[in-house]
C-alpha cells in the first residue's frame, strides 16, 4: 500500500529510499560510484527504478543548495516537494543559486546567476577524434545510434549516458571536455611558433596527459616533456598514448610544491591542482562538501608551484597557467601576485575556455611571457 505521494505522484517509499541514498553518502568517493554500489545491494530495483533514483538524487545535488544533507527527514521533505514524477519535466529554480554561497569569491566576469543554468543542467560528454579519424568517429556514432548534440572541429558532444566504449576501444578517439580542448588551442597566440621539433614544452602537472595529447593533435611536431607528482598517473599516461598508437612523451616524477626543475623550456604548461569548481556540474555533490576555507588552501599551493616555475621558462618563452576553477583567488589573484613578485613576466591573456556558450567546463587560462 502506498502511504503517501509527493507533488509528482511518486510513492512515498521512493522518496524515502532516495533520501536514504543522499543521507548515506559521505563524499569519500564520486557519487556515481557510490550509487553503483547501492544499486548492486538493491537488486530488486529495475532499470527504470535506478534511472529515476539517479535523477532524483542529482536533482537534489544540483538544486538543493542550503538544504541540509545531514538530516534524512529534511531531505525527504525537500524531495517530496520538489521532485516530479516526470523526470524530463522542467525543474523549479533553486531558492539559493548553486554558487550563491561563494558569490564573493568568483572570478570576473562570472556570477552566481551566470553559473546557475550551467550547473543545473546535466553536462554532455565531448569525444575528440584523432587526427584524420573524424569521419570514422562520426560514422561509428551514427551506427550506434548515439545522438550528436554538438559538433566542433574534430569533437562531438553526446549524452553523458551514451556508451562510447566501443569507439574508445577502437583507438580512434578519446574523451576530453571542450573547455580543456580550447585551452590547448594556441592558434591565436604567438607561442604556437614554439610547437616545433626545435623547441621544448613542459607539461609540468600532466596527470594522465590529456592536455598534452590534445596539444600534440593540434601541433604534431611539438616536443613535450611531462611530469607529475604521482608515478602511477604517469604510467597511465604512457598506457593512454599506447592505446591510441601514439608516441608517448618523456615523463618524470616531480613534486613542484616541494622542489624546482633544473631545466628550462620555451613553454611551460601548468595545469595546477585546484578546487575543480569549474567542473562541479559533472559532480554536483562536490559543491555540497566544499568549504570557503579550502579556496585559500588551493590558492597557496598554486602560488608555491608558480614560484617554483619562475626560472623554468627561457627568456622570450611562455608560462601557460590553467585551472578548472571559477574562484578569483585561484585565478586572477594568483597571476597578479606572481607578476608582482616576478616582474620579468608580462601577462598577455586571461580568459575562460569552455563554459556556458560551448557546453563545457570552465577552464581558466592565463598566458604569461618572460621578457628578460
Amino acid at each position: 500500500m502506498i502511504e503517501g505521494r509527493g507533488t509528482g505522484e511518486l510513492p512515498y517509499l521512493f522518496y524515502k529510499n532516495a533520501s536514504a541514498l543522499i543521507h548515506g553518502y559521505d563524499g569519500s568517493m564520486p557519487f556515481h560510484l557510490y550509487l553503483k554500489e547501492r544499486f548492486r545491494e538493491n537488486k530488486n530495483w529495475g532499470s527504470k527504478d535506478r534511472k529515476r533514483y539517479r535523477a532524483c538524487c542529482y536533482h537534489f545535488w544540483r538544486n538543493a543548495v542550503g538544504v541540509s544533507r545531514n538530516n534524512a527527514d529534511v531531505i525527504l521533505s525537500y524531495l517530496k516537494t520538489h521532485f516530479p514524477a516526470d523526470i524530463t519535466h522542467q525543474q523549479p529554480e533553486s531558492e539559493i543559486p548553486p554558487y550563491g554561497p561563494f558569490s564573493t569569491h568568483l572570478s570576473t566576469p562570472l556570477s552566481a546567476e551566470l553559473l546557475s543554468p550551467w550547473f543545473q543542467t546535466e553536462p554532455c560528454v565531448w569525444i575528440r577524434a584523432l587526427n584524420n579519424k573524424e569521419k570514422q568517429v562520426h560514422k561509428a556514432l551514427e551506427q550506434q545510434q548515439i545522438e550528436i548534440l554538438a559538433h566542433q572541429g574534430p569533437s562531438f558532444a553526446v549524452s553523458s549516458q551514451a556508451d562510447l566504449q566501443t569507439i574508445l576501444d577502437a583507438g580512434i578517439a578519446y574523451i576530453q571536455d571542450i573547455g580543456s580542448q580550447e585551452a590547448m588551442d594556441w592558434s591565436d597566440l604567438e607561442m604556437a611558433s614554439f610547437c616545433t621539433k626545435d623547441h621544448s614544452i613542459w607539461d609540468c602537472c600532466a596527470g594522465a596527459g590529456g592536455k598534452s595529447l590534445t596539444l600534440l593533435q593540434n601541433y604534431p611536431n611539438a616536443q613535450i616533456h611531462c611530469s607529475d607528482v604521482r608515478k602511477n598517473i604517469l604510467e597511465n599516461l604512457q598506457k593512454r598514448f599506447q592505446s591510441l598508437q601514439l608516441k608517448a612523451p618523456q615523463t618524470q616524477v616531480l613534486d613542484l610544491s616541494q622542489e624546482k626543475s633544473r631545466q628550462s623550456y620555451h613553454v611551460v604548461v601548468a595545469d595546477v591542482p585546484c578546487s575543480g569548481s569549474g567542473t562541479w556540474r559533472r559532480n554536483p555533490e562536490n559543491l555540497h562538501f566544499f568549504t570557503q576555507g579550502e579556496i585559500n588552501v588551493y590558492a597557496h599551493r598554486q602560488q608555491t608551484i608558480l614560484n617554483h616555475l619562475s626560472d623554468s621558462v627561457l627568456t622570450g618563452g611562455y608560462l601557460v597557467y590553467l585551472t578548472c576553477s571559477v574562484f578569483h583567488a585561484e585565478n586572477e589573484s594568483n597571476i597578479a601576485m606572481f607578476i608582482e613578485k616576478h616582474p620579468e613576466y608580462h601577462c598577455i591573456e586571461q580568459k575562460f575556455c569552455g563554459g556556458n556558450e560551448n557546453n563545457g567546463d570552465f577552464i581558466y587560462r592565463a598566458v604569461l611571457q618572460r621578457l628578460r
